[in-house]
Formats: C-alpha cells, structure tokens, sequence
C-alpha cells in the first residue's frame, strides 16, 4: 500500500469537503454518541508539580460530545488542572461524523490538537505515516509501571513499523451473545466448532425462533463476520500483506471464509438485508431471536433482556489457516501532536487518564470498557462485564475490523459486495473477483 498516498488523499479530500466518512463499525454506544461540538475550559489550584511555574496549556480534541462521557473527560481535565495548577487544559469535542473531518482538517493545518482522538488500525496510522502524530515509544517503554497497567493486546493496533503512536483507552470485542434459556429448552449446547455451530443452527431451524438476528441494512454488519472469518480461515501473514496492499487477495481461503458466511444465510433474520440494526438488536432482547452477534461495548443494550443471557466466541474453523485464538474487536485511544509544544505534559495527562483510580471512574460513569487492568471490576462493573473484560484480556491477539484493517476504498467495495452475496446477488467468487481488481488497482496509484 503507498502510505503516503492515503494520507495526502485523505487531508485533502476532508480538506476539499469536510464529509469524510471512516469507519462503518459505529454502533449505538461504542461510536454513534450524537450531539454538537461542544468546549470546555477552566483552571483550579492545586499542588504544584514537577513543570514548575511555566503556565502550560494543552488543547485535547475528541469525539464523545454529549452524556456521560462527555462530562467524564470534562471531569478528569478539571481534576488534573486541581492537581496541576501550572496547566490549562481546554478541552472540545464532536460527534462523530464532525470528528472525523473536523480533526484531519485541523492536522493538515496550524491548529493540531495537542492530545486528539483516534481510532486504531488504518485510521492511527495514516497519521503517523503523514508526520502528525508523536512516536510515544520512549515513554512507553521508560515507564513499564504505567505502560504495563494496559493490556498488553492492546497495544498492537497503535503499532506502526515497530513504534507506538497511540495509547489505548477503550477495548471491545465481538461475540455470539446466546439465549440461555432458549439453548436449555432445546438442549442444546454451546458450540466449540464451526460443524457444532451448524448443528446448533439446525437445531434452532425447526423451531419459531429465529436462529441468528441481524439487521444488514448497513453493511458493516456482515463486514463484521467477514473481520472474524477472514481472521480464521487465512494465514496471518497473508491476511497482513493483504490488508496493507502488498499481496493481491488470491489466497483460496478467502473465498472459503465467503462461503462460511454462505452456510449462515439461511439461519438469519429473514431479509436481513433489508432489517434495521435497531430491529436486529430487538429481536434478540425480546425473545425473538436465540443468537445475535455483537460488540461487547454494546452490553448495556443486552442487559435489557428479560431471560438469561451468556456469550460465546466465533467456534473454531478446524480448516482455518488463522489463530482461532483471536478476538475481534479494536481499541480506541489518543495520540498525541507531533507539534505539541509540551510533549512531556501530553503524555503525563494521558498517564492520569488511564490511572487505575481514573480508569476505573470512567467504567463507572461511563460504562465504557477500560483497557487498564483492574479497572473493570465489581465495584464498577457487573459480573458479565468483568468477565468480558477477561475474555479480552486472555485473547492472544486483537483481530481489527475490517474497516480498520484496510484501505477505506477496498473495504466499501468488499463490504458492498458482501452484501450483494448475503442477498443472492453475487457469488463468492464474484466478490473475491472485485477485492482482487479494487486492490490492484489501489497498488498502481
């Protein structure tokens, strides 16, 4: 892939027209938090600290603009300026879709945040490729008693050629959410394999339930099962050169994670292609429905549900060339300005923000998933969301979505065709015919 030629593309088109899109794994609280732009500036006094007198001030930019996690990181900038009176922290937000072109704007021009919002993955490393992020490395690595208070997993995706460009604040991952009550009705167990899957699938068939929600109005929907089945059935290795456009897509397993996806066709909500995300995720919480993939982050749209509720992970593919070890998700974190003028301030107040003490309040108030160890707990968090955090935490790797992975111009055409398949339209061949000629084309610009 020509990193250089994603990045100028990028801050130029956002540039040009202010509408650039990212990535299609928002869902309800995890990415799609609404409300206007929003600031926040105060100063407190407090304790001196090691910077002495110099009045410093740092800009932070992010994209929770209202609710809770809005008033969270209100709360933490006002509580480190009280501890720090030498530091102005002003600090402003967007909702999502602003953000996302609102901040390229900023960074291809004089007015860089110091501390900014980051989706990892592609989206992190388009700008570090273009010169606008700080290498954190040195910190990480010179301050073990912090750096190691995160979970190790999720450092990878803010990893670029061996330095690390982002701290992870918030970790998900993606699952098989099941009805308890429904699987001990039917006698049915928990699948461990993709042929007990299928066999717990037909099972479910014969009876008026339907087998597995999903509303695929939007793409992405399916995008996340082709994240995890690509993950599984390909090689590592070439599953990478792949992603970052330096193979070509041939490999035969992607077609056979295709037809995987083809085998679960007719155990979804019927005309899943045309079933919103909302009626998808109601499905599930009102009985209709036995399983339903989804985000972790998304846990307190499951916790409605008036039956017993548990979670499984993709079943391993005995066929598959990838870790069935994996867990698909993606952490969401900071970076900071390769401009700051204060470096060493930027990064103490992310160190503050995912403080165990820190970390822990924002799980509290927020109900977002901490990537500090420790932080989800049974003081600020329910059972199943401390086991979640362990089911992340025990991963051996951060398979990323799709839309994170790749090229933004590769994955519309892939997730676009993905549909066409789930709907009859396109065969497995046809779509893995289309990724293969989008990226050689993407590899000669």
């Amino acid at each position: 892939m020509k990193k250089k030629r994603i990045v100028s593309c990028m801050l130029v088109a956002v540039m040009a027209v202010g509408l650039m899109s990212g990535c299609g794994s928002s869902t309800a609280s995890d990415s799609d938090e609404e409300g206007s732009v929003a600031s926040t500036e105060s100063t407190a006094a407090g304790d001196s600290t090691a910077s002495g007198d110099e009045q410093i001030e740092l800009t932070v930019f992010h994209r929770f603009s209202d609710g809770a996690s809005k008033e969270f990181f209100d709360e933490v900038a006002e509580a480190y300026m009280e501890e720090h009176p030498n530091v102005t922290i002003t600090m402003t937000s967007a909702d999502n879709e602003n953000y996302k072109s609102e901040i390229s704007v900023k960074l291809a021009s004089n007015d860089a945040p110091d501390i900014y919002f980051a989706w990892s993955g592609v989206y992190a490393e388009n700008f570090a490729d273009g010169g606008r992020v700080l290498d954190l490395t040195s910190y990480i690595e010179e301050d073990t008693e912090w750096s190691d208070g995160i979970f190790e997993n999720q450092w990878g995706p803010f990893t670029f050629d061996d330095s690390i460009y982002g701290v992870p604040i918030i970790m998900d991952g993606k699952a098989f959410y099941y009805n308890v009550e429904i699987f001990d009705e039917l006698g049915l167990e928990v699948p461990e394999t993709w042929d007990e899957f299928i066999d717990v699938l037909e099972a479910l068939s014969e009876t008026d339930y339907i087998p597995i929600s999903l509303g695929n109005v939007d793409d992405w929907a399916t995008g996340h099962y082709m994240t995890t089945l690509n993950q599984r059935m390909v090689d590592a290795d070439t599953l990478a050169a792949d992603y970052a456009l330096e193979g070509d897509f041939s490999d035969p397993q992607y077609v056979a994670a295709l037809e995987k996806l083809e085998e679960l066709i007719p155990y979804f909500t019927p005309d899943c292609n045309a079933t919103s995300y909302d009626t998808g995720i109601s499905d599930f919480i009102t009985g209709k429905a036995a399983i339903y993939y989804e985000q972790f982050n998304q846990e307190q749209y499951i916790e409605p549900a008036e039956f017993e509720w548990s979670w499984f992970d993709m079943p391993d593919i005995t066929e598959g060339d990838g870790d069935q070890d994996e867990l698909t998700g993606a952490p969401q974190g900071f970076m900071v300005s390769a401009d700051t003028e204060y470096p060493d301030e930027a990064v103490d107040f992310l160190k503050y923000l995912t403080s165990q003490e820190v970390a822990a309040q924002m799980v509290e108030e927020t109900s977002m998933l901490s990537c500090v160890d420790g932080a989800i707990n049974e003081d600020t968090a329910n059972e199943k969301v401390v086991a979640m955090a362990e089911t992340i935490k025990a991963a051996s790797n951060v398979n990323l979505w799709l839309d994170n992975a790749t090229d933004s111009e590769l994955v519309s055409v892939y997730l676009a065709d993905i549909q066409k398949m789930v709907g009859g339209g396109m065969t497995a061949e046809e779509v893995m015919a289309d990724v293969q000629a989008t990226a050689a084309e993407l590899k000669e610009e």
